[in-house]
């Protein structure tokens, strides 16, 4: 894998899946839809990936930056899959 674009995505798909894995309730309230959500989100995440490292030559700059961007939403929200999908605070 030579495409430097492909290793930014691959990168940023596995550090926002790993992040979701490693997200902990810590007293927060069980919400069935939201597990599905999360495991759905994960399923594409970890899919992606791998379509990535198998075919990195077809990856272009907007992939690369949308994949980065998501990896930022989920570590911004610090893997909990309940606050991305809740509406901004005004």
């Amino acid at each position: 894998m030579h495409n430097p674009l492909a290793i930014i995505a691959l990168a940023a798909y596995i550090l926002a899946a790993l992040r979701i894995l490693a997200y902990r309730r810590d007293g927060a309230r069980y919400r069935h839809h939201v597990s599905w959500l999360a495991w759905l989100l994960l399923v594409a995440l970890g899919g992606s990936a791998i379509e990535l490292a198998i075919n990195a030559k077809s990856v272009g700059l907007f992939e690369a930056v949308r994949a980065a961007l998501f990896s930022l939403f989920v570590f911004s929200a610090r893997g909990n899959v309940a606050r991305l999908l809740r509406p901004a605070a005004e």
